[in-house]
């Protein structure tokens, strides 16, 4: 929402309070809009709505926003069961001058005097099975949610404490109502019952099947053990030692595994099937072979001797044995993507894709070996960008699209929005980089503008922000929520920000 505390009006009058609500809901149905949006979408729908009710000047479009984002999200809580939504109030709603409740690391616990309307809110909320929290803020709730814990949150606050926690929201594409405080001041608030009402009323019709992301990290915490990689890469001669200790721990020891995460966890969203099949984890691991030796060989190509805070691989065991052990990777994802546990009539669509994204990593490769020591432009920057970091993205959605048998419907708006997350990715790198680094966009800007780095950091930080919006963008093609709000949190995960 807009820093603009002159924008953070609450209508006094609740019948305009309704009328923004019932604008907002007409808006969300007649766009035929899927939650989640932007907030620079919103603020662009608030414009419109607040100038259709003829609110213009009023100081209500903060307050439209919300109403927004809560039109857009009240079809989601149908399909959210009572047990698995969070009711958070905040601290100002308890009596101060009475209150005598202690608070722990979560919030306040409340002791039930009665003094103030948290016991009463509290005691709704249970009866309709909801769990209730008083704090300010939670950084948690995001975790409940990942973990499974919670998977929508109703949220009552005042305008400037949503306008901060909005980014955070939006980056985790949290499913919430927010109920904006008519009086805050933090003190003697007062807050819409009636809207507080229906949103605790809003009952559980058609559940809505969210990604278990508990459930994948712990199926990746499972597969990429060395007794379970074992069971599905080649065995090895007892008289080789080398070799089989690299690849285990190349695929064990270090990563974050987002590309396998990202082969269930877009199964699960189009599927929308709680349950991992079998032939998965042999797509998972064949992703992960990919990735790791493109890591080992494009160390060896930048001379890059440290990774993951340890000496590189071909630094510790020579390049030739490095090559070696990259080459003995891609060859087994290969041959797991023709595993006998993957069904045969996907298996050549995922050979396809795996060796498509593996030549163009290689193209990308070789047009930073030509420009090397030439003056890179910004757009050869890019374009390499594109070609080495987005495949490994776009194979793995791919091959978990292929796998939940959807590649004709997906397929070109995943490589439309692998492009653009890659370039986002290597440009955030670039940002977080501060040391010099001819390879970077940064530096590049820099010898292509004879600018100084401050400036050129600006400028590519601009760019930044104009290729993560693309990306967000792009997300409006899809139509099925599971897969938007799914793509909506890797984008936030993997960034770690929102687009403003």
């Amino acid at each position: 929402m807009r820093d603009d505390k002159a924008q953070n009006g609450v209508p006094d009058d609740s019948v305009i309070r309704e009328k923004i609500l019932a604008a907002a809901r007409s808006f969300v149905k007649e766009e035929k809009l899927i939650a989640p949006q932007t907030l620079g979408r919103l603020r662009v729908f608030a414009d419109r709505c607040i100038e259709k009710l003829g609110l213009c000047g009023t100081g209500f479009h903060n307050f439209t926003i919300v109403m927004l984002n809560n039109a857009l999200w009240e079809q989601y809580f149908t399909g959210i069961p009572n047990d698995q939504r969070l009711l958070l109030l905040p601290f100002c709603l308890r009596n101060q001058s009475k209150c005598k409740a202690p608070r722990d690391d979560l919030g306040l616990i409340c002791n039930e005097c009665g003094s103030c309307t948290i016991l009463n809110l509290s005691n709704i909320a249970e009866e309709n099975g909801m769990s209730v929290l008083v704090a300010e803020s939670s950084s948690r709730v995001a975790e409940w949610v990942e973990s499974g814990e919670i998977q929508a949150v109703i949220g009552v606050s005042c305008m400037e404490s949503l306008r901060k926690a909005f980014p955070d929201m939006l980056r985790f594409a949290i499913p919430s109502i927010a109920i904006p405080l008519v009086k805050d001041g933090c003190k003697d608030t007062a807050f819409d019952r009636e809207l507080l009402n229906d949103a605790i009323a809003l009952n559980c019709t058609v559940p809505f099947s969210d990604v278990p992301y508990s459930k994948i990290s712990e199926q990746i915490e499972i597969l990429f053990t060395v007794d379970e990689v074992k069971k599905y890469l080649h065995s090895f001669p007892l008289d080789i030692q080398e070799l089989p200790r690299e690849v285990y721990h190349a695929l064990c020891a270090h990563g974050k595994h987002y590309r396998p995460m990202i082969v269930y966890g877009i199964f699960c969203a189009i599927t929308n099937e709680a349950d991992f099949p079998d032939f998965l984890n042999p797509i998972a691991l064949a992703v992960e072979c990919f990735h790791k030796a493109s890591l080992i060989h494009d160390d060896i190509e930048d001379n890059d001797t440290i990774r993951y805070g340890e000496p590189t691989l071909y630094y510790r065991i020579g390049i030739a044995a490095a090559i070696n052990t990259g080459d003995f990777l891609i060859g087994e994802g290969y041959r797991l993507l023709a595993h006998p546990l993957v069904p045969d009539d996907i298996k050549t669509e995922l050979l396809t894709q795996a060796a498509q994204a593996h030549c163009e990593l290689s193209i990308g490769q070789a047009h930073e070996f030509e420009l090397y020591n030439k003056e890179f432009t910004l757009d050869q920057r890019i374009e390499t960008y594109r070609l080495k970091t987005a495949p490994a993205f776009r194979a793995a959605l791919l091959m978990g699209t292929i796998a939940a048998g959807k590649l004709d419907v997906y397929g070109d708006i995943f490589y439309e929005f692998a492009d653009l997350f890659g370039i986002s990715y290597q440009l955030k790198d670039d940002l977080d980089d501060t040391s010099e680094n001819p390879a970077s966009a940064v530096d590049c800007l820099m010898s292509e503008k004879n600018i100084s780095r401050d400036t050129a950091r600006d400028e590519i930080a601009v760019l930044y922000k104009t290729y993560r919006e693309k990306t967000y963008i792009v997300l409006e093609k899809i139509d099925e929520p599971a897969v938007k709000i799914y793509l909506y949190r890797l984008i936030g995960k993997v960034l770690k920000d929102v687009h403003e």
